[in-house]
């Protein structure tokens, strides 16, 4: 095997917690499981730590903090996979193509682009105004098609525009929509948990094997297809666009089809034993993430061996964590009813949380100690979340049952508690 070019790994700061709705499908209905509601609150509040840890304060505790977000964007679309399988693949496997494809689309986009197009269409005019910039790449951003794309006029497309450059994994999320009716009909088949668990192995050797390949041959690769673009070239094809994060996603599916599986079994003494120790373990695992990342600028010669590490910890982990969640009742306080409300508001924690940064920097003292860094990141989530939940509740759920009701499309929101035996 040919060695990989050590690249150094961008922070996975930008990630936002869209699409985990929560819903969730048993053998004969659909309900709600709280503890994945509750789950995107953490991955929101998780970035909004890993973002304004570094604008608060210099130093090593800030950069070690920094890194808690890079386990957020493999969260966000594991997670996503995970709760689109629950919510829609019976319907693509049973319904004709033409109805579920109705149903799906039209449910994604009333969660995802009232919100979006708000802050897009805002941001934009502010700057067209105020600041006399132009938006270039503005079809492309309100298309959400930003992040499939390398480069416009010699730059890096996705950061065309500066304060809209974190919208690039919902960019990432509208390509998975458009790819989950063929996952779901290419997994039609599958019944058997040996068989899920085989096919989830080899998703993930082939996530490890595009990993190596990108970081490889990837420069050579960007040099034909954008020759234009100088600079942040892998940067691009290894974290921005929705490529590498196929397997990400398609992790996601497998798990919430093992869920489905399991779902209406008794848990033996021995199973639960042993997805407790798988639990803990991936906890664990995901715990170390920010920490090899935070070592890997240190260790420039073992820079790609923990990338390729850090990305298997995340994609198993996850996994691991969100099967122990929903069927085993692990975490258990995921469910409670204040994070189940942060996480109904996470989309626009993350879409509104750059910009709030500066609230929580009033006052800041030249050198915040470690008390004063811990504080301020509190109160940042904190007037995020808040935020956050008045857009929620002007924007996002009006806009949200409006169409719905206009398209005649309603989900059901049952809650569904983990089984405890």
């Amino acid at each position: 095997m040919p060695p990989a070019p050590a690249v150094p790994r961008t922070r996975r700061t930008d990630f936002h917690p869209l699409d985990a709705a929560g819903y969730s499908s048993s053998v004969n209905d659909q309900r709600f499981i709280g503890s994945l509601t509750g789950l995107r609150f953490v991955a929101a509040a998780t970035v909004v730590v890993g973002h304004g840890a570094p604008s608060l304060a210099r130093g090593a505790l800030p950069e070690l903090i920094a890194q808690v977000s890079s386990i957020g964007m493999t969260m966000f679309f594991v997670l996503s996979g995970f709760v689109l399988w629950l919510n829609y693949a019976k319907r693509f496997q049973s319904q004709s193509l033409r109805s579920a494809l109705r149903e799906f689309m039209i449910a994604r986009l009333a969660r995802l682009y009232p919100m979006y197009v708000v802050v897009v269409l805002s941001i934009v005019t502010f700057l067209m105004i105020v600041r006399g910039v132009s938006a270039p790449s503005l079809g492309f951003i309100l298309t959400m098609t930003q992040a499939w794309f390398p480069v416009q006029n010699g730059t890096m497309l996705v950061a065309v525009v500066p304060p809209l450059q974190h919208l690039w994994s919902i960019s990432v999320e509208l390509f998975f929509y458009l790819l989950f009716p063929f996952v779901c009909l290419l997994f039609s088949g599958v019944d058997k948990l040996r068989t899920m668990i085989w096919i989830a192995l080899a998703n993930i050797l082939l996530f490890a094997m595009t990993i190596i390949a990108f970081f490889t041959w990837g420069e050579r690769v960007l040099q034909v297809i954008a020759p234009s673009l100088q600079h942040g070239g892998m940067q691009w094809l290894t974290y921005y666009s929705p490529f590498l994060h196929l397997s990400q996603f398609v992790a996601g599916c497998l798990a919430a089809m093992i869920y489905q599986n399991r779902a209406e079994a008794a848990i033996g003494s021995t199973e639960r034993s042993g997805v407790a120790i798988m639990f803990y373990s991936a906890a664990a695992g995901l715990a170390c993430s920010p920490v090899l990342l935070f070592l890997e600028p240190r260790l420039p010669g073992w820079s790609f061996s923990i990338e390729l590490a850090v990305c298997l910890l995340e994609i198993v982990g996850f996994s691991v964590v969100f099967l122990g969640t929903s069927r085993y009742g692990h975490g258990r306080w995921l469910s409670s009813r204040a994070l189940v409300i942060g996480g109904e508001c996470s989309y626009s924690i993350y879409i509104l949380h750059p910009f709030l940064i500066r609230l929580a920097m009033l006052g800041k003292s030249e050198d915040p100690g470690a008390l004063e860094l811990m504080l301020r990141l509190g109160l940042f989530v904190a007037i995020a979340t808040a935020v956050a939940w008045v857009t929620y509740a002007l924007i996002e759920a009006p806009s949200r049952s409006w169409l719905r009701k206009a398209f005649r499309t309603r989900p059901p929101r049952e809650v569904l508690h983990p089984k405890s035996g």
